[in-house]
Order: C-alpha cells, then sequence, then structure tokens
C-alpha cells in the first residue's frame, strides 16, 4: 500500500504496525467507523500535507484524526487548494521557514482563509547548496538535524505552546519540502503523545514519495525550482528514516525521553497531559 493510501481505507480505522521497508506502512484494522479521512491530503500544488490521526501510542490510545496535520509550502497553494482545505476548518498554521523564504515567497492565503498565523523560523538560512554528503544521506540529515535542533529549540518549544493555545486546533504546521523542519516538529509531537518511535520514522520516511510528486509538479508549473532542485545535492532532497531514527535516540540518551527533553525546554508537564487530552482518543 502507498503512502497516498495509508490509513485511508474507507470503513477501517489502522493501526502502523513497523516492517523492514520504509517505503510503506503496514497496516492492521482495528475499529471500524463509517468513513475516515486520507492520511494525504491530495491538493494541486502542495504535496506533502498529511494528516497526523490514526496512530496508536505506546499506552493504547490514538491520536485524533483531523486535528493536526502537517505540510510542504503553503504559498503555493492555489485557489482550488485553499477551497479544498475550508473542510478542515483550520484555526491555526505555523511556518517554520526564514524570514527571507516569507519574503520572496509568501506565506498561507490568509486574507482568502482566514486563520491565526504564526511564524517561528526554526532555522536562519536555509542549507548551503555547497555542501552535502553523497555517500551517506542519512548521516549528512542527522547532523543537520541535530544543528537545526540547537539553534531552534526556543522556537519548536514554542510551538507546543501555541497548538496548546485555546482554539488553536485544529492547526497546521509546515516548512518549504515539509520533510525536515516539519519532520522534527512531528517527531516531537508524536513522541511527547506516545508513539513510537518506530512508528514516527516511518511516518517522517513518507517524505519520500512527496518528494517524487513535489519534482513532478515543479518540472510542469515551477521552473525555477526545477531548476533548484537539479541543482541541489541529493543529500538535501532525502528523507531517511535512518537520520530521525539517530536523531530521537540521541534525544533519548542525553535526556531519558523526548518528553524530558521537551520539559528541560520549557514545555511544561501540564501542557503535554493539556495536548494529550486534545490530541489523543481513547481505543475501545
Amino acid at each position: 500500500m502507498t503512502d497516498d493510501q495509508t490509513a485511508g481505507v474507507h470503513g477501517h480505522l489502522w493501526a502502523i504496525v513497523p516492517k523492514p521497508s520504509v517505503d510503506t506502512l503496514i497496516l492492521v484494522p482495528t475499529i471500524a467507523p463509517d468513513r475516515l479521512p486520507d492520511r494525504l491530503v491530495a491538493l494541486e500544488a502542495v504535496h506533502n500535507f498529511r494528516d497526523l490521526g490514526g496512530y496508536t501510542t505506546i499506552d493504547g490510545r490514538m491520536t485524533r484524526w483531523q486535528m493536526l496535520y502537517r505540510a510542504d509550502g503553503l504559498h503555493r497553494l492555489t485557489t482550488a487548494d485553499v477551497e479544498a482545505l475550508r473542510a478542515l476548518g483550520l484555526h491555526t498554521v505555523v511556518d517554520l521557514r526564514t524570514d527571507r523564504e516569507l519574503d520572496e515567497r509568501g506565506t498561507f492565503p490568509v486574507d482568502a482563509y482566514p486563520v491565526t498565523f504564526h511564524h517561528l523560523p526554526v532555522i536562519d538560512v536555509t542549507w548551503d547548496p555547497n555542501t552535502g554528503d553523497e555517500s551517506d544521506p542519512a548521516e549528512f540529515l542527522f547532523h543537520q538535524y541535530e544543528s537545526l535542533l540547537a539553534y531552534g529549540e526556543p522556537l519548536f518549544a514554542k510551538a507546543f505552546h501555541l497548538l496548546g493555545l485555546p482554539g488553536a486546533l485544529p492547526a497546521v504546521f509546515h516548512c518549504a519540502a515539509g520533510k525536515d523542519r516539519t519532520g522534527i516538529l512531528a517527531a516531537l509531537i508524536l513522541s511527547a503523545l506516545g508513539v513510537p518511535h518506530d512508528v514516527v520514522t516511518e511516518d517522517y520516511g513518507l517524505s519520500r514519495s512527496a518528494m517524487v510528486r513535489m519534482r513532478k509538479w515543479a518540472t510542469a508549473h515551477s521552473p525555477e525550482l526545477a531548476a533548484a532542485w537539479d541543482n541541489a545535492p541529493s543529500s538535501h532532497l532525502a528523507a531517511e528514516p535512518e537520520a530521525m531514527a539517530r536523531l530521537l535516540a540521541a534525544l533519548t540518551e542525553r535526556h531519558g525521553s523526548v518528553r524530558s527533553y521537551l520539559i528541560s525546554l520549557g514545555v511544561s508537564n501540564a501542557l503535554l497531559i493539556h495536548l494529550e487530552s486534545s490530541l489523543l482518543v481513547e481505543v475501545d
């Protein structure tokens, strides 16, 4: 089953079980409501907009559908995309891109779709295209993620506070490709909620096929973006689950758990419990 189909088989709710391949996810039915959303929200010009619902936690609860989403560049939304997103009832958009990216490319179209918009630039500059380890993309990404997290810790922590505000949900957070900055925040949130690390890394790996979709779209509709991708090191465009697995393992080794790491950044246990109540559901 492809990631486009993940947790989107109507008539069943699915729990993710790890498998050796990281390109797809094994799905096991758990309960059967009348209809469930697809994990991938299909849009014209945005290619990595995904629902973070449907993941089973270590204690047997499940992340709520249609409450929290992760995405790539929402500045590219077409008029049809905006109309398609209205059904989600979004209240909050958190943009993790740099100041320069917003200045050059724009933001979520708040005039057409009123939301509370937050800008949290978790890095100050995007990666240098002259850097990148082509021989070991996972090694490159792991070290980039460590550096990114070290710089952006206060803003990643702030994202938790913003998502915990009254009326903040449903919400979406995003960057440019929806895999690195967005991938780190998604991994922190899912881990804090109790989703097993192997499932978290599987979710991160779904960006692989999104990058294929994005590149195909850029070739047809955005020559400038396509050219930038052609000139970028392949390691910059990779989504290696090993990199995220190593990051989560490193945080756990240093702090005991990802949750403890977040608490060290000023994300209170009370806030995490509040987010659990908002983002998790009991499974009978």
